[in-house]
């Protein structure tokens, strides 16, 4: 019996709507740009360069938009909270019924609370913040081992990300920025959380792993008698991914604190995964092999960064 496939379409969109859906993770994009600050006798980035810190590699942060949500006051169906890239100083406005103001701070987990007057339950309410725009991708074939090579230990923690052609923003759908990423962008992801332990020392590099904290579990500096002592986040702030001191707390110059934290883990892309990914000259969902980022190769980086 002979079978006609001449009614049978390809629809493109399917997959961006499934690869958009509730079970993709949410991430952010940093795309990689190179550094000029090789050496030219080796080829190697300079390990003093400001710019890229020896990475050879600058990432460049998501794009921020303003956005707007409108929620209900005492909702059970829709949860009032904001995207975890929010932070309280990021929401410009929170506007009830009749043009009145509230003001708000977000917890971790960015639930709205309100200070001081709050709209009555089930009364709508609009919040306008600035958050970075967030890509959505699925995340399969997550692994880690570890093998023994010739120098030593060697590290694997990879995963397979499988990449929209577009994203839905809000009731819109826009080209997705992350679709033609490549060696060695970044994906922030936000869906989950990484326990992450340094030892950085005052008034040198004191960049994190991972810029996206959610919450900092302890910090303790140093003396020289081995004396120490504990400081929470009274005595100091993240600033593009750095901990930066307030006047007249912390440490010492030069003495080291041990700082824990849950952060939002990041991985790089490794390498494309070599398939074709066209169907009747439309472009399907792009696989990318990503690395945890904290494997990631510094030919330049300096001693202790």
């Amino acid at each position: 019996m002979k079978h006609e496939f001449s009614t049978i379409q390809f629809h493109l969109e399917h997959f961006d709507e499934l690869l958009n859906g509730e079970q993709s993770w949410r991430l952010l994009y940093l795309p990689a740009t190179v550094c000029p600050c090789r050496d030219r006798a080796t080829g190697s980035p300079q390990p003093d360069c400001p710019r890229c810190r020896g990475y050879g590699f600058v990432w460049e942060p998501p794009e921020v938009r303003e956005w707007e949500e409108t929620f209900y006051r005492g909702s059970t169906t829709r949860p009032e909270v904001l995207p975890p890239t929010v932070r309280t100083e990021d929401v410009v406005r929170v506007v009830g019924e009749g043009d009145r103001e509230y003001q708000v701070a977000l917890e971790e987990d960015g639930r709205i609370r309100f200070i001081g007057d709050e709209p009555a339950h089930g009364e709508a309410y609009r919040v306008r913040y600035r958050a970075p725009l967030i890509v959505r991708g699925h995340g399969q074939n997550l692994a880690g081992r570890k093998d023994i090579g010739e120098y030593g230990e060697i590290d694997h923690r990879d995963m397979s990300l499988t990449l929209p052609r577009r994203v839905r923003v809000g009731s819109a759908w826009e080209e997705n920025p992350a679709y033609y990423a490549g060696y060695p962008d970044r994906f922030v992801v936000l869906d989950a959380r990484v326990k992450v332990h340094q030892v950085l020392y005052r008034g040198e590099e004191e960049a994190l792993l991972y810029a996206y904290v959610y919450r900092v579990l302890s910090c303790v500096g140093m003396e020289k008698d081995y004396s120490t002592t504990a400081y929470t986040f009274e005595d100091f702030v993240f600033e593009e991914g750095r901990v930066v001191w307030l006047p007249g707390r912390g440490p010492r110059a030069g003495r080291p604190y041990g700082i824990t934290y849950l952060a939002a883990p990041e991985f790089y892309v490794f390498r494309e995964l070599p398939q074709v990914r066209g169907q009747g000259g439309q472009e399907l969902p792009r696989r990318l092999h990503l690395r945890l980022w904290e494997l990631f190769p510094r030919p330049g980086a300096a001693l202790g960064r």
